[in-house]
């Protein structure tokens, strides 16, 4: 196949750009002027008709898993006060049978009256006969109704797990929010998709990832149950996208497959088992990430860490010496000071020169601690749209003092640090031009402009990086993917836009009009 008459950007060393890339069995075999290629008799020919092409975009952080059950439940994103998600709660259980879990997803109460944690009092007004269980927009919260609580075995008396929290009223009862790992109490009783549901829901998710940019993830915390439908789906060759796993520690059951089995390699490598996700606190919207002193919002809290930094140490050296690679989420500054602490102590015990530790979100660090990536070679992973969808209310939590450390791209890229750029789907858009627009400007897509900390932007170059070389750097995979080089995978995409000259306004509007996977059209306009 030849492409040609287009602003074709290699992002090799040298930032090349072309004007032709020729791709031989799934791979560029020439990438240069029009002028030195001699196409063979026959040999397909795409005009790109003047538009730029980029290596194929990749979220370092995405949730696909999550993504796809958020596809078969109820959709809670929007809802503009309590009342107004429990009402259409009521109304989706008027349509149920009696008894049936209702799960959900996507509620903030940041963005209600108020900014207050709901109750399970309105979920049982709306729906007093089925179970309800809805995590909030992070994943790190969820709001359950008495009937879902029963269900679980919470009740009075039921304590507090080891890195969670059961939010209960004066009277001592529980309000029916869950927090951080009690959230399992729930997870172990509600009803999973049947396996035609899931793949098909996998399916589309896939189909939806492509036609924003997409070609591949890193994804964070997939269980055995959503390999198995991956597994199913290449073995049909129905899934063109790439996704390079880390599989979840806290699932015990998946963990123990993979401590036994080792990573893996699956269809053609379009499907890479080659690390492991911790999770060392909760989140900052739901006041669960771990702080060295008090939220300024919610005295005498600091949080929650879910893991401690001893098994933090332990599980990078089991890992480790298994072939995982290791990515721990990390958005308190106490729990990026506690994640740092553990990897060095890890690395003084079994160095590794090439380990690529990595910590995901690092969106709250001290100014102690922004070096300590680049000396430790660890990779920070972070999720620019997290920047423009929390600051409206992280001043609130943070302080100036700590804000000033929050979401720091420039102070980490200027240590020598490189940014592995991701979404966090289903928290934001997988949408890879949200988080190159919320890197390059650091403002909300609306246009207005809060002067949030102007000096941590990224330059397009750098963006644009954070979601191609720099991300293929960061999974182990920069000899096949990242750059549009002879001998790498034909994996692009050419756009509607120019993202490196067009108006910073239009950056988040950018589509592909075709996208490759391995020199296939996957996705056209």
């Amino acid at each position: 196949m030849l492409l040609t008459n287009g602003r074709i950007y290699t992002l090799d060393a040298r930032d090349t750009v072309v004007d032709t890339l020729v791709i031989r069995e799934g791979r560029i075999a020439f990438a240069g002027r029009r002028a030195d290629v001699n196409p063979a008799p026959g040999e397909a020919t795409i005009d790109l008709e003047g538009r730029a092409v980029l290596p194929g975009l990749v979220d370092a952080h995405g949730h696909l898993m999550h993504l796809a059950r958020g596809r078969l439940s109820f959709d809670a994103r929007g809802g503009a006060s309590e009342e107004e998600v429990a009402r259409r709660v009521g109304e989706r259980a008027a349509t149920r049978p009696r008894g049936e879990w209702i799960t959900g997803r996507n509620w903030d109460q940041n963005l209600w009256p108020g900014r207050r944690f709901p109750s399970r009092a309105t979920l049982d007004r709306a729906a007093p006969d089925h179970p309800v269980a809805l995590v909030r927009i992070d994943g790190h919260a969820t709001w359950a109704n008495s009937a879902a609580l029963a269900a679980a075995g919470v009740e009075r008396t039921t304590p507090d797990p080891p890195g969670g929290l059961i939010a209960r009223d004066a009277a001592g009862e529980a309000t029916g929010l869950l927090i951080d790992t009690a959230q399992r109490l729930l997870q172990r009783v509600e009803p999973r998709p049947s396996d035609e549901q899931f793949d098909r829901a996998v399916h589309e998710c896939v189909a939806d990832c492509l036609a924003v940019g997409l070609t591949g993830i890193h994804e964070m915390g997939a269980e055995l149950y959503a390999l198995a439908a991956y597994r199913r789906l290449l073995e049909r060759g129905d899934f063109p996208f790439r996704n390079y796993v880390a599989v979840a520690a806290r699932s015990a059951s998946t963990w123990d497959h993979y401590r036994q089995r080792g990573p893996e390699r699956l269809g053609d490598e379009r499907v890479i088992v080659g690390a492991v996700k911790l999770l060392a606190d909760g989140a900052l919207g739901s006041r669960g990430a771990a702080l060295h002193d008090t939220y300024c919002d919610d005295p005498g809290n600091t949080g929650l860490v879910l893991v401690p930094g001893e098994e933090v140490e332990r599980m990078t050296l089991e890992a480790g010496a298994l072939g995982f690679q290791v990515c721990v989420h990390a958005i308190g500054d106490r729990a990026n000071t506690l994640v740092l602490d553990a990897f060095e102590r890890a690395l003084a015990r079994a160095p590794r020169p090439d380990h690529r530790l990595r910590v995901e979100h690092a969106q709250i660090l001290t100014e102690a601690d922004v070096p300590r990536f680049q000396r430790l070679g660890v990779l920070p992973s972070m999720q620019a749209t997290h920047c423009t969808s929390d600051m409206a209310w992280a001043a609130e939590r943070l302080g100036p003092e700590r804000l000033r450390g929050a979401y720091a791209w420039r102070s980490l890229l200027a240590t020598g640090s490189r940014i592995a750029g991701g979404s966090d789907f289903p928290v934001e858009s997988p949408n890879p031009f949200h988080g190159i627009h919320a890197a390059v400007t650091r403002r909300p897509r609306n246009g207005e402009d809060p002067g949030w900390q102007p000096e941590q932007r990224m330059t397009r170059a750098e963006a644009v990086r954070s979601f191609t070389s720099w991300n293929a750097w960061a999974s182990r995979q920069e000899r096949d993917l990242g750059t549009l080089e002879p001998g790498k995978r034909a994996d692009l995409v050419v756009l509607s836009e120019d993202v490196f000259t067009c108006a910073e306004a239009l950056i988040p509007a950018i589509r592909p009009m075709l996208t490759l996977l391995d020199g296939e059209v996957v996705y056209r306009a």
